[in-house]
């Protein structure tokens, strides 16, 4: 039966010789490696539900309640109790009660 070989290039500096593989089947057993150090994982914080509410809008903006998309105030009908608003993300403009949008 014909004997496989292997090439060992783990040597330091001499370069890298052809070795007879022992085990024609099995993968080559893996040396352990130096200067090798574990960091642990940082556990991961829960994620926060509802959209986030933190940031100071500019003056004629708007923010919906319902879902914290932002838009340009182009009227407001005291009458109606309604705005106009110009929606940033959409690109659309749509009029929505005063009670679901906010300035915070």
């Amino acid at each position: 039966m014909a004997r496989t070989y292997k090439l060992e290039h783990f040597t330091k500096g001499t370069g890298a010789t052809v070795v007879p593989n022992d085990a024609p089947g099995k993968a080559p057993a893996e040396k352990p490696k130096l200067n090798t150090v574990r960091v642990p994982r940082e556990p991961r914080k829960p994620k926060s539900g509802g959209p986030k509410v933190a940031t100071a809008l500019p003056p004629g903006h708007v923010r919906k309640k319902a879902t914290g998309e932002i838009g340009k105030v182009r009227a407001v009908d005291p009458k109606a109790g309604t705005a106009t608003v110009y929606w940033l993300r959409r690109g659309a403009e749509s009029t929505v009660p005063l009670t679901d949008v906010s300035r915070r």
